[in-house]
Protein backbone atom coordinates (compact mmCIF):
# COMPACT_ATOMS: atom_id res chain seq x y z
CA UNK A 1 0.00 0.00 0.00
CA UNK A 2 2.98 2.45 0.39
CA UNK A 3 4.40 4.62 2.89
CA UNK A 4 1.61 7.10 4.47
CA UNK A 5 3.85 9.84 4.68
CA UNK A 6 4.32 12.87 2.69
CA UNK A 7 3.19 16.56 2.03
CA UNK A 8 -0.14 16.89 1.10
CA UNK A 9 -1.48 19.04 -2.23
CA UNK A 10 -1.11 22.69 -1.41
CA UNK A 11 -4.64 24.35 -0.19
CA UNK A 12 -5.85 26.21 -2.84
CA UNK A 13 -8.11 28.26 -1.32
CA UNK A 14 -10.37 28.69 1.87
CA UNK A 15 -12.66 26.05 2.25
CA UNK A 16 -16.59 27.48 2.81
CA UNK A 17 -18.14 26.10 5.65
CA UNK A 18 -20.92 23.30 5.08
CA UNK A 19 -22.04 22.56 8.52
CA UNK A 20 -23.23 25.16 11.33
CA UNK A 21 -22.41 23.70 14.92
CA UNK A 22 -25.42 26.31 16.62
CA UNK A 23 -25.36 26.74 20.39
CA UNK A 24 -29.18 26.80 20.79
CA UNK A 25 -28.59 26.35 24.55
CA UNK A 26 -26.20 27.07 26.62
CA UNK A 27 -27.44 25.02 29.88
CA UNK A 28 -27.39 21.64 30.48
CA UNK A 29 -29.11 19.33 32.97
CA UNK A 30 -26.28 16.54 33.42
CA UNK A 31 -22.75 18.39 35.05
CA UNK A 32 -20.74 15.43 33.48
CA UNK A 33 -17.11 15.49 34.94
CA UNK A 34 -14.99 15.33 31.64
CA UNK A 35 -17.22 17.86 29.77
CA UNK A 36 -15.17 20.60 28.16
CA UNK A 37 -17.70 23.12 28.11
CA UNK A 38 -18.62 23.50 31.86
CA UNK A 39 -15.67 21.74 33.35
CA UNK A 40 -12.70 23.28 31.92
CA UNK A 41 -10.27 26.19 31.60
CA UNK A 42 -12.86 28.42 29.39
CA UNK A 43 -16.29 29.85 31.26
CA UNK A 44 -17.46 32.27 28.42
CA UNK A 45 -20.75 29.85 28.86
CA UNK A 46 -21.42 32.13 32.18
CA UNK A 47 -22.14 35.09 29.74
CA UNK A 48 -24.45 33.88 27.50
CA UNK A 49 -28.04 33.93 27.16
CA UNK A 50 -29.62 30.64 27.83
CA UNK A 51 -31.21 30.34 24.91
CA UNK A 52 -30.49 31.74 21.20
CA UNK A 53 -33.63 34.12 20.84
CA UNK A 54 -35.76 33.92 17.37
CA UNK A 55 -34.28 37.30 16.36
CA UNK A 56 -30.60 35.54 16.50
CA UNK A 57 -31.82 32.42 14.78
CA UNK A 58 -33.34 34.82 11.63
CA UNK A 59 -30.19 36.55 11.55
CA UNK A 60 -28.46 33.50 11.42
CA UNK A 61 -30.50 32.24 8.47
CA UNK A 62 -29.41 35.10 6.38
CA UNK A 63 -25.59 34.62 7.41
CA UNK A 64 -26.29 30.71 6.44
CA UNK A 65 -28.29 31.73 3.08
CA UNK A 66 -25.32 34.72 2.05
CA UNK A 67 -22.91 32.08 2.26
CA UNK A 68 -24.31 29.23 0.85
CA UNK A 69 -25.03 31.48 -2.16
CA UNK A 70 -21.49 33.03 -2.30
CA UNK A 71 -20.48 29.60 -2.31
CA UNK A 72 -22.03 27.62 -4.48
CA UNK A 73 -23.62 25.56 -1.54
CA UNK A 74 -26.90 23.52 -1.91
CA UNK A 75 -27.07 22.05 1.13
CA UNK A 76 -25.65 22.85 4.36
CA UNK A 77 -25.99 20.74 8.34
CA UNK A 78 -27.28 23.04 11.08
CA UNK A 79 -26.69 20.99 14.29
CA UNK A 80 -28.44 21.96 17.19
CA UNK A 81 -26.09 21.85 19.92
CA UNK A 82 -25.43 23.03 23.51
CA UNK A 83 -25.76 23.02 26.35
CA UNK A 84 -28.55 20.28 25.77
CA UNK A 85 -30.99 21.50 23.26
CA UNK A 86 -34.22 19.70 24.20
CA UNK A 87 -33.80 22.00 27.26
CA UNK A 88 -35.70 24.15 24.73
CA UNK A 89 -38.62 22.35 24.10
CA UNK A 90 -40.25 21.12 20.86
CA UNK A 91 -42.39 24.38 20.35
CA UNK A 92 -39.38 26.29 20.61
CA UNK A 93 -37.33 24.47 18.62
CA UNK A 94 -40.01 24.70 15.72
CA UNK A 95 -40.00 28.46 15.94
CA UNK A 96 -36.05 28.18 15.72
CA UNK A 97 -35.94 26.10 12.63
CA UNK A 98 -38.99 28.01 11.03
CA UNK A 99 -36.80 31.18 11.44
CA UNK A 100 -33.44 29.93 10.24
CA UNK A 101 -35.34 28.38 7.44
CA UNK A 102 -37.39 31.44 6.56
CA UNK A 103 -34.37 33.45 6.07
CA UNK A 104 -32.42 30.78 3.83
CA UNK A 105 -34.31 30.46 1.23
CA UNK A 106 -31.38 29.60 -1.27
CA UNK A 107 -29.69 26.46 0.54
CA UNK A 108 -31.39 23.43 1.50
CA UNK A 109 -30.50 22.71 5.52
CA UNK A 110 -30.05 19.27 6.69
CA UNK A 111 -30.61 19.22 10.53
CA UNK A 112 -28.96 17.21 13.22
CA UNK A 113 -28.42 17.86 16.93
CA UNK A 114 -26.65 15.87 19.48
CA UNK A 115 -28.24 15.27 23.14
CA UNK A 116 -27.97 13.78 26.35
CA UNK A 117 -31.41 11.65 25.80
CA UNK A 118 -32.52 12.86 29.39
CA UNK A 119 -35.37 15.22 27.73
CA UNK A 120 -36.15 12.52 24.73
CA UNK A 121 -39.93 11.89 24.32
CA UNK A 122 -42.25 10.35 21.87
CA UNK A 123 -43.04 14.43 21.42
CA UNK A 124 -39.54 15.11 20.04
CA UNK A 125 -40.01 12.23 18.02
CA UNK A 126 -42.74 13.92 16.36
CA UNK A 127 -40.44 16.89 15.99
CA UNK A 128 -37.76 14.90 14.61
CA UNK A 129 -40.13 13.75 12.05
CA UNK A 130 -42.08 16.68 11.03
CA UNK A 131 -38.48 18.08 10.51
CA UNK A 132 -36.23 15.37 9.33
CA UNK A 133 -34.23 16.02 12.45
CA UNK A 134 -31.48 13.14 13.21
CA UNK A 135 -30.18 13.33 16.67
CA UNK A 136 -26.97 11.48 18.22
CA UNK A 137 -27.26 10.24 21.52
CA UNK A 138 -24.30 11.40 23.96
CA UNK A 139 -24.45 7.72 25.88
CA UNK A 140 -20.78 6.05 27.32
CA UNK A 141 -22.51 2.44 28.41
CA UNK A 142 -23.80 0.64 31.01
CA UNK A 143 -25.47 1.65 34.31
CA UNK A 144 -21.89 1.53 36.07
CA UNK A 145 -20.03 2.93 33.50
CA UNK A 146 -22.54 5.80 32.88
CA UNK A 147 -22.96 7.03 36.28
CA UNK A 148 -18.86 6.46 37.26
CA UNK A 149 -18.95 9.99 35.27
CA UNK A 150 -22.43 11.48 33.68
CA UNK A 151 -24.57 12.53 36.88
CA UNK A 152 -26.89 15.89 37.20
CA UNK A 153 -26.27 18.80 38.73
CA UNK A 154 -27.22 16.87 42.61
CA UNK A 155 -24.94 14.20 41.80
CA UNK A 156 -28.12 11.89 40.89
CA UNK A 157 -27.71 9.19 38.21
CA UNK A 158 -29.05 10.17 34.92
CA UNK A 159 -28.98 6.37 33.79
CA UNK A 160 -32.76 5.67 33.84
CA UNK A 161 -33.24 8.88 31.28
CA UNK A 162 -30.82 7.67 28.97
CA UNK A 163 -31.77 3.90 28.93
CA UNK A 164 -35.47 5.38 27.87
CA UNK A 165 -33.88 7.01 25.49
CA UNK A 166 -31.27 4.83 23.80
CA UNK A 167 -35.26 2.29 23.58
CA UNK A 168 -36.97 5.36 21.96
CA UNK A 169 -33.78 5.72 19.06
CA UNK A 170 -33.78 1.97 18.86
CA UNK A 171 -37.29 1.49 18.46
CA UNK A 172 -39.16 1.16 14.86
CA UNK A 173 -39.90 4.77 15.07
CA UNK A 174 -37.03 6.46 16.07
CA UNK A 175 -34.42 4.50 14.35
CA UNK A 176 -34.97 6.61 11.22
CA UNK A 177 -33.96 9.60 13.21
CA UNK A 178 -31.43 8.33 15.43
CA UNK A 179 -27.71 9.62 14.51
CA UNK A 180 -25.47 7.30 16.16
CA UNK A 181 -23.95 7.11 19.51
CA UNK A 182 -20.93 9.17 21.18
CA UNK A 183 -19.07 7.13 23.77
CA UNK A 184 -16.31 8.61 25.70
CA UNK A 185 -13.34 6.33 26.84
CA UNK A 186 -13.76 5.85 30.58
CA UNK A 187 -10.22 3.28 30.89
CA UNK A 188 -11.60 1.60 33.93
CA UNK A 189 -14.83 0.61 32.14
CA UNK A 190 -14.46 -2.96 30.10
CA UNK A 191 -14.31 -1.82 26.22
CA UNK A 192 -16.38 -5.25 25.14
CA UNK A 193 -19.01 -5.03 27.53
CA UNK A 194 -19.70 -1.18 26.24
CA UNK A 195 -19.31 -2.13 22.56
CA UNK A 196 -21.79 -5.07 23.93
CA UNK A 197 -24.16 -2.66 25.84
CA UNK A 198 -24.37 -0.17 22.85
CA UNK A 199 -24.60 -2.50 19.77
CA UNK A 200 -27.19 -4.41 21.31
CA UNK A 201 -29.80 -1.44 20.97
CA UNK A 202 -28.50 -1.10 17.14
CA UNK A 203 -27.76 2.35 16.42
CA UNK A 204 -26.14 3.03 13.22
CA UNK A 205 -22.63 4.34 14.07
CA UNK A 206 -20.57 4.92 17.39
CA UNK A 207 -17.62 7.06 18.07
CA UNK A 208 -15.72 6.04 20.91
CA UNK A 209 -14.41 9.49 21.70
CA UNK A 210 -10.60 9.80 23.66
CA UNK A 211 -11.42 12.41 26.77
CA UNK A 212 -10.71 15.75 25.68
CA UNK A 213 -6.99 16.93 27.49
CA UNK A 214 -3.15 18.31 26.61
CA UNK A 215 -0.05 18.24 27.64
CA UNK A 216 -0.74 20.30 30.24
CA UNK A 217 -4.10 18.79 31.59
CA UNK A 218 -3.46 15.10 30.94
CA UNK A 219 -5.66 12.96 30.55
CA UNK A 220 -6.66 9.52 32.73
CA UNK A 221 -4.12 7.05 31.98
CA UNK A 222 -1.61 9.45 31.06
CA UNK A 223 -0.80 11.65 34.06
CA UNK A 224 3.01 9.76 34.68
CA UNK A 225 3.83 8.69 31.20
CA UNK A 226 2.88 9.44 27.55
CA UNK A 227 4.51 6.52 26.53
CA UNK A 228 1.89 3.86 26.98
CA UNK A 229 -0.73 3.09 25.12
CA UNK A 230 -3.83 2.26 27.31
CA UNK A 231 -6.54 4.15 25.08
CA UNK A 232 -5.20 1.93 21.87
CA UNK A 233 -5.36 -1.24 23.75
CA UNK A 234 -8.87 -0.32 25.04
CA UNK A 235 -10.07 0.37 21.69
CA UNK A 236 -8.42 -2.40 19.88
CA UNK A 237 -10.24 -4.98 21.83
CA UNK A 238 -13.12 -3.80 20.15
CA UNK A 239 -11.73 -3.31 17.26
CA UNK A 240 -10.48 -7.27 16.52
CA UNK A 241 -14.54 -7.91 17.57
CA UNK A 242 -15.80 -5.49 15.04
CA UNK A 243 -13.89 -6.02 12.36
CA UNK A 244 -14.41 -9.43 12.10
CA UNK A 245 -18.23 -9.24 12.28
CA UNK A 246 -19.69 -9.99 8.94
CA UNK A 247 -21.98 -8.32 8.19
CA UNK A 248 -20.97 -5.12 10.03
CA UNK A 249 -23.73 -4.50 12.70
CA UNK A 250 -22.18 -0.82 12.63
CA UNK A 251 -20.25 2.24 11.79
CA UNK A 252 -17.22 2.62 14.50
CA UNK A 253 -16.41 5.97 12.70
CA UNK A 254 -12.33 5.53 14.70
CA UNK A 255 -11.46 2.41 12.72
CA UNK A 256 -13.18 3.43 9.55
CA UNK A 257 -11.53 6.93 9.04
CA UNK A 258 -8.35 4.99 9.75
CA UNK A 259 -9.21 2.67 7.23
CA UNK A 260 -10.38 5.23 4.52
CA UNK A 261 -7.39 7.14 4.56
CA UNK A 262 -4.97 4.27 4.52
CA UNK A 263 -7.02 3.31 1.21
CA UNK A 264 -6.61 7.12 0.02
CA UNK A 265 -9.87 8.80 0.89
CA UNK A 266 -8.96 12.49 1.45
CA UNK A 267 -12.05 13.20 3.67
CA UNK A 268 -12.81 12.02 7.48
CA UNK A 269 -14.09 13.18 10.87
CA UNK A 270 -13.13 16.14 12.16
CA UNK A 271 -9.92 14.46 14.61
CA UNK A 272 -8.60 12.88 11.44
CA UNK A 273 -7.00 13.54 8.89
CA UNK A 274 -5.19 16.67 6.88
CA UNK A 275 -8.18 17.76 4.98
CA UNK A 276 -9.68 21.51 5.94
CA UNK A 277 -12.15 21.78 8.83
CA UNK A 278 -15.48 22.71 6.96
CA UNK A 279 -17.62 23.94 10.21
CA UNK A 280 -17.58 26.92 12.35
CA UNK A 281 -19.47 27.40 15.84
CA UNK A 282 -21.68 30.24 16.55
CA UNK A 283 -22.72 30.81 20.21
CA UNK A 284 -26.25 31.85 21.69
CA UNK A 285 -25.83 35.11 21.44
CA UNK A 286 -24.34 34.87 18.15
CA UNK A 287 -21.00 35.42 18.16
CA UNK A 288 -18.90 33.21 15.95
CA UNK A 289 -16.54 30.77 17.57
CA UNK A 290 -13.70 28.53 16.52
CA UNK A 291 -14.04 23.98 17.62
CA UNK A 292 -15.49 25.02 20.87
CA UNK A 293 -13.39 21.97 22.06
CA UNK A 294 -10.35 24.25 22.46
CA UNK A 295 -11.98 25.38 25.50
CA UNK A 296 -10.24 23.23 27.33
CA UNK A 297 -7.10 24.82 26.81
CA UNK A 298 -7.48 28.12 28.02
CA UNK A 299 -10.11 31.23 28.52
CA UNK A 300 -11.06 32.87 25.06
CA UNK A 301 -9.41 30.24 23.42
CA UNK A 302 -12.15 29.57 20.53
CA UNK A 303 -12.59 33.51 20.72
CA UNK A 304 -12.61 35.17 16.96
CA UNK A 305 -13.36 38.39 17.90
CA UNK A 306 -16.41 37.92 15.18
CA UNK A 307 -20.51 37.99 15.23
CA UNK A 308 -23.29 36.99 13.09
CA UNK A 309 -24.82 40.55 13.32
CA UNK A 310 -21.67 42.61 12.18
CA UNK A 311 -19.71 39.65 10.62
CA UNK A 312 -20.13 37.29 7.68
CA UNK A 313 -19.27 33.70 7.68
CA UNK A 314 -16.06 34.76 5.27
CA UNK A 315 -15.16 36.96 7.54
CA UNK A 316 -14.26 34.00 9.59
CA UNK A 317 -13.13 32.13 7.16
CA UNK A 318 -10.18 34.91 7.37
CA UNK A 319 -9.29 34.87 10.65
CA UNK A 320 -5.87 33.02 11.82
CA UNK A 321 -7.46 30.38 14.16
CA UNK A 322 -9.61 29.12 11.66
CA UNK A 323 -6.77 29.08 8.67
CA UNK A 324 -4.21 27.61 10.76
CA UNK A 325 -7.56 24.32 10.76
CA UNK A 326 -7.88 24.86 7.07
CA UNK A 327 -4.28 24.71 6.19
CA UNK A 328 -3.27 22.05 8.78
CA UNK A 329 0.14 20.99 7.41
CA UNK A 330 1.42 23.72 7.94
CA UNK A 331 0.10 23.51 11.46
CA UNK A 332 2.00 21.10 12.57
CA UNK A 333 5.35 20.55 14.18
CA UNK A 334 8.14 19.24 12.70
CA UNK A 335 8.20 15.57 14.39
CA UNK A 336 4.47 15.48 13.26
CA UNK A 337 5.68 16.25 9.68
CA UNK A 338 8.02 13.98 9.35
CA UNK A 339 6.05 10.78 10.73
CA UNK A 340 5.06 7.52 8.53
CA UNK A 341 0.87 7.54 9.76
CA UNK A 342 0.07 12.13 10.09
CA UNK A 343 -1.87 11.23 6.68
CA UNK A 344 -3.88 9.09 8.89
CA UNK A 345 -3.91 10.77 11.69
CA UNK A 346 -3.38 14.81 11.06
CA UNK A 347 -0.74 15.16 13.60
CA UNK A 348 -3.47 14.28 16.30
CA UNK A 349 -6.61 16.31 17.49
CA UNK A 350 -5.79 20.37 17.88
CA UNK A 351 -6.84 20.74 20.94
CA UNK A 352 -5.11 17.35 22.15
CA UNK A 353 -1.59 18.96 21.33
CA UNK A 354 -1.94 21.92 23.06
CA UNK A 355 0.59 23.46 25.83
CA UNK A 356 1.36 26.57 27.03
CA UNK A 357 5.15 26.57 26.16
CA UNK A 358 4.77 24.98 22.49
CA UNK A 359 1.43 26.48 21.57
CA UNK A 360 -0.42 23.44 18.92
CA UNK A 361 2.60 22.27 17.44
CA UNK A 362 3.56 19.70 19.97
CA UNK A 363 2.36 15.93 18.76
CA UNK A 364 -0.89 15.02 20.56
CA UNK A 365 -0.82 13.92 23.72
CA UNK A 366 -2.20 10.55 22.60
CA UNK A 367 0.45 9.95 20.02
CA UNK A 368 1.63 6.91 21.26
CA UNK A 369 -1.80 5.19 21.22
CA UNK A 370 -2.68 6.83 17.61
CA UNK A 371 0.63 5.16 16.80
CA UNK A 372 -0.35 1.97 18.05
CA UNK A 373 -3.79 2.30 16.76
CA UNK A 374 -3.20 3.02 13.12
CA UNK A 375 -0.44 0.60 12.68
CA UNK A 376 -2.39 -2.30 14.11
CA UNK A 377 -5.43 -1.64 12.13
CA UNK A 378 -3.53 -0.75 9.21
CA UNK A 379 -1.66 -3.79 9.18
CA UNK A 380 -4.65 -6.11 9.90
CA UNK A 381 -6.28 -4.20 6.48
CA UNK A 382 -3.08 -4.76 4.61
CA UNK A 383 -2.75 -8.36 5.57
CA UNK A 384 -6.23 -8.61 4.76
CA UNK A 385 -5.92 -7.35 0.97
CA UNK A 386 -2.65 -9.24 0.81
CA UNK A 387 -4.49 -12.46 1.18
CA UNK A 388 -7.41 -11.95 -1.33
CA UNK A 389 -5.45 -10.90 -3.70
CA UNK A 390 -3.52 -14.33 -3.79
CA UNK A 391 -4.54 -16.77 -6.37
CA UNK A 392 -6.96 -19.55 -4.63
CA UNK A 393 -4.77 -21.99 -5.30
CA UNK A 394 -2.16 -20.30 -2.64
CA UNK A 395 -3.97 -19.60 0.11
CA UNK A 396 -3.67 -21.88 3.74
CA UNK A 397 -6.68 -24.32 4.12
CA UNK A 398 -9.00 -23.35 6.56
Amino acid sequence: MGDVAGRPAAVTGAEPFRSFICKVASRCNLDCDYCYVYRHADQSWRAQPQRMSLATAAQLGRRINEHAVAHGLAQVDFVLHGGEPLLLGVDYLRALCQAVTRHAPDVRIRWNGQTNGTALTEEVLDFCQEWDVTFGLSVDGPRAVNDRHRRDHAGRSSFDEVARALELFGGERGRPYWGGVLAVIDLAADPLECYSYLRSFGPPSIDFLLPLGHHDLRPPGKEHSLTGTPYADWLLEIFQVWYRERPQPLRIRRFRDIIALYLGATRSSEEWGLQAVDFIVVETDGEIQAVDTLKVTYPGACRLGLDIFRHDFDAALASPLVRARQESWRALGETCRRCEVVRVCGGGYFPQRYSRRGGFQNTSVYCADLMKLIRTVTGTVLADLREVSRPPTERPAR
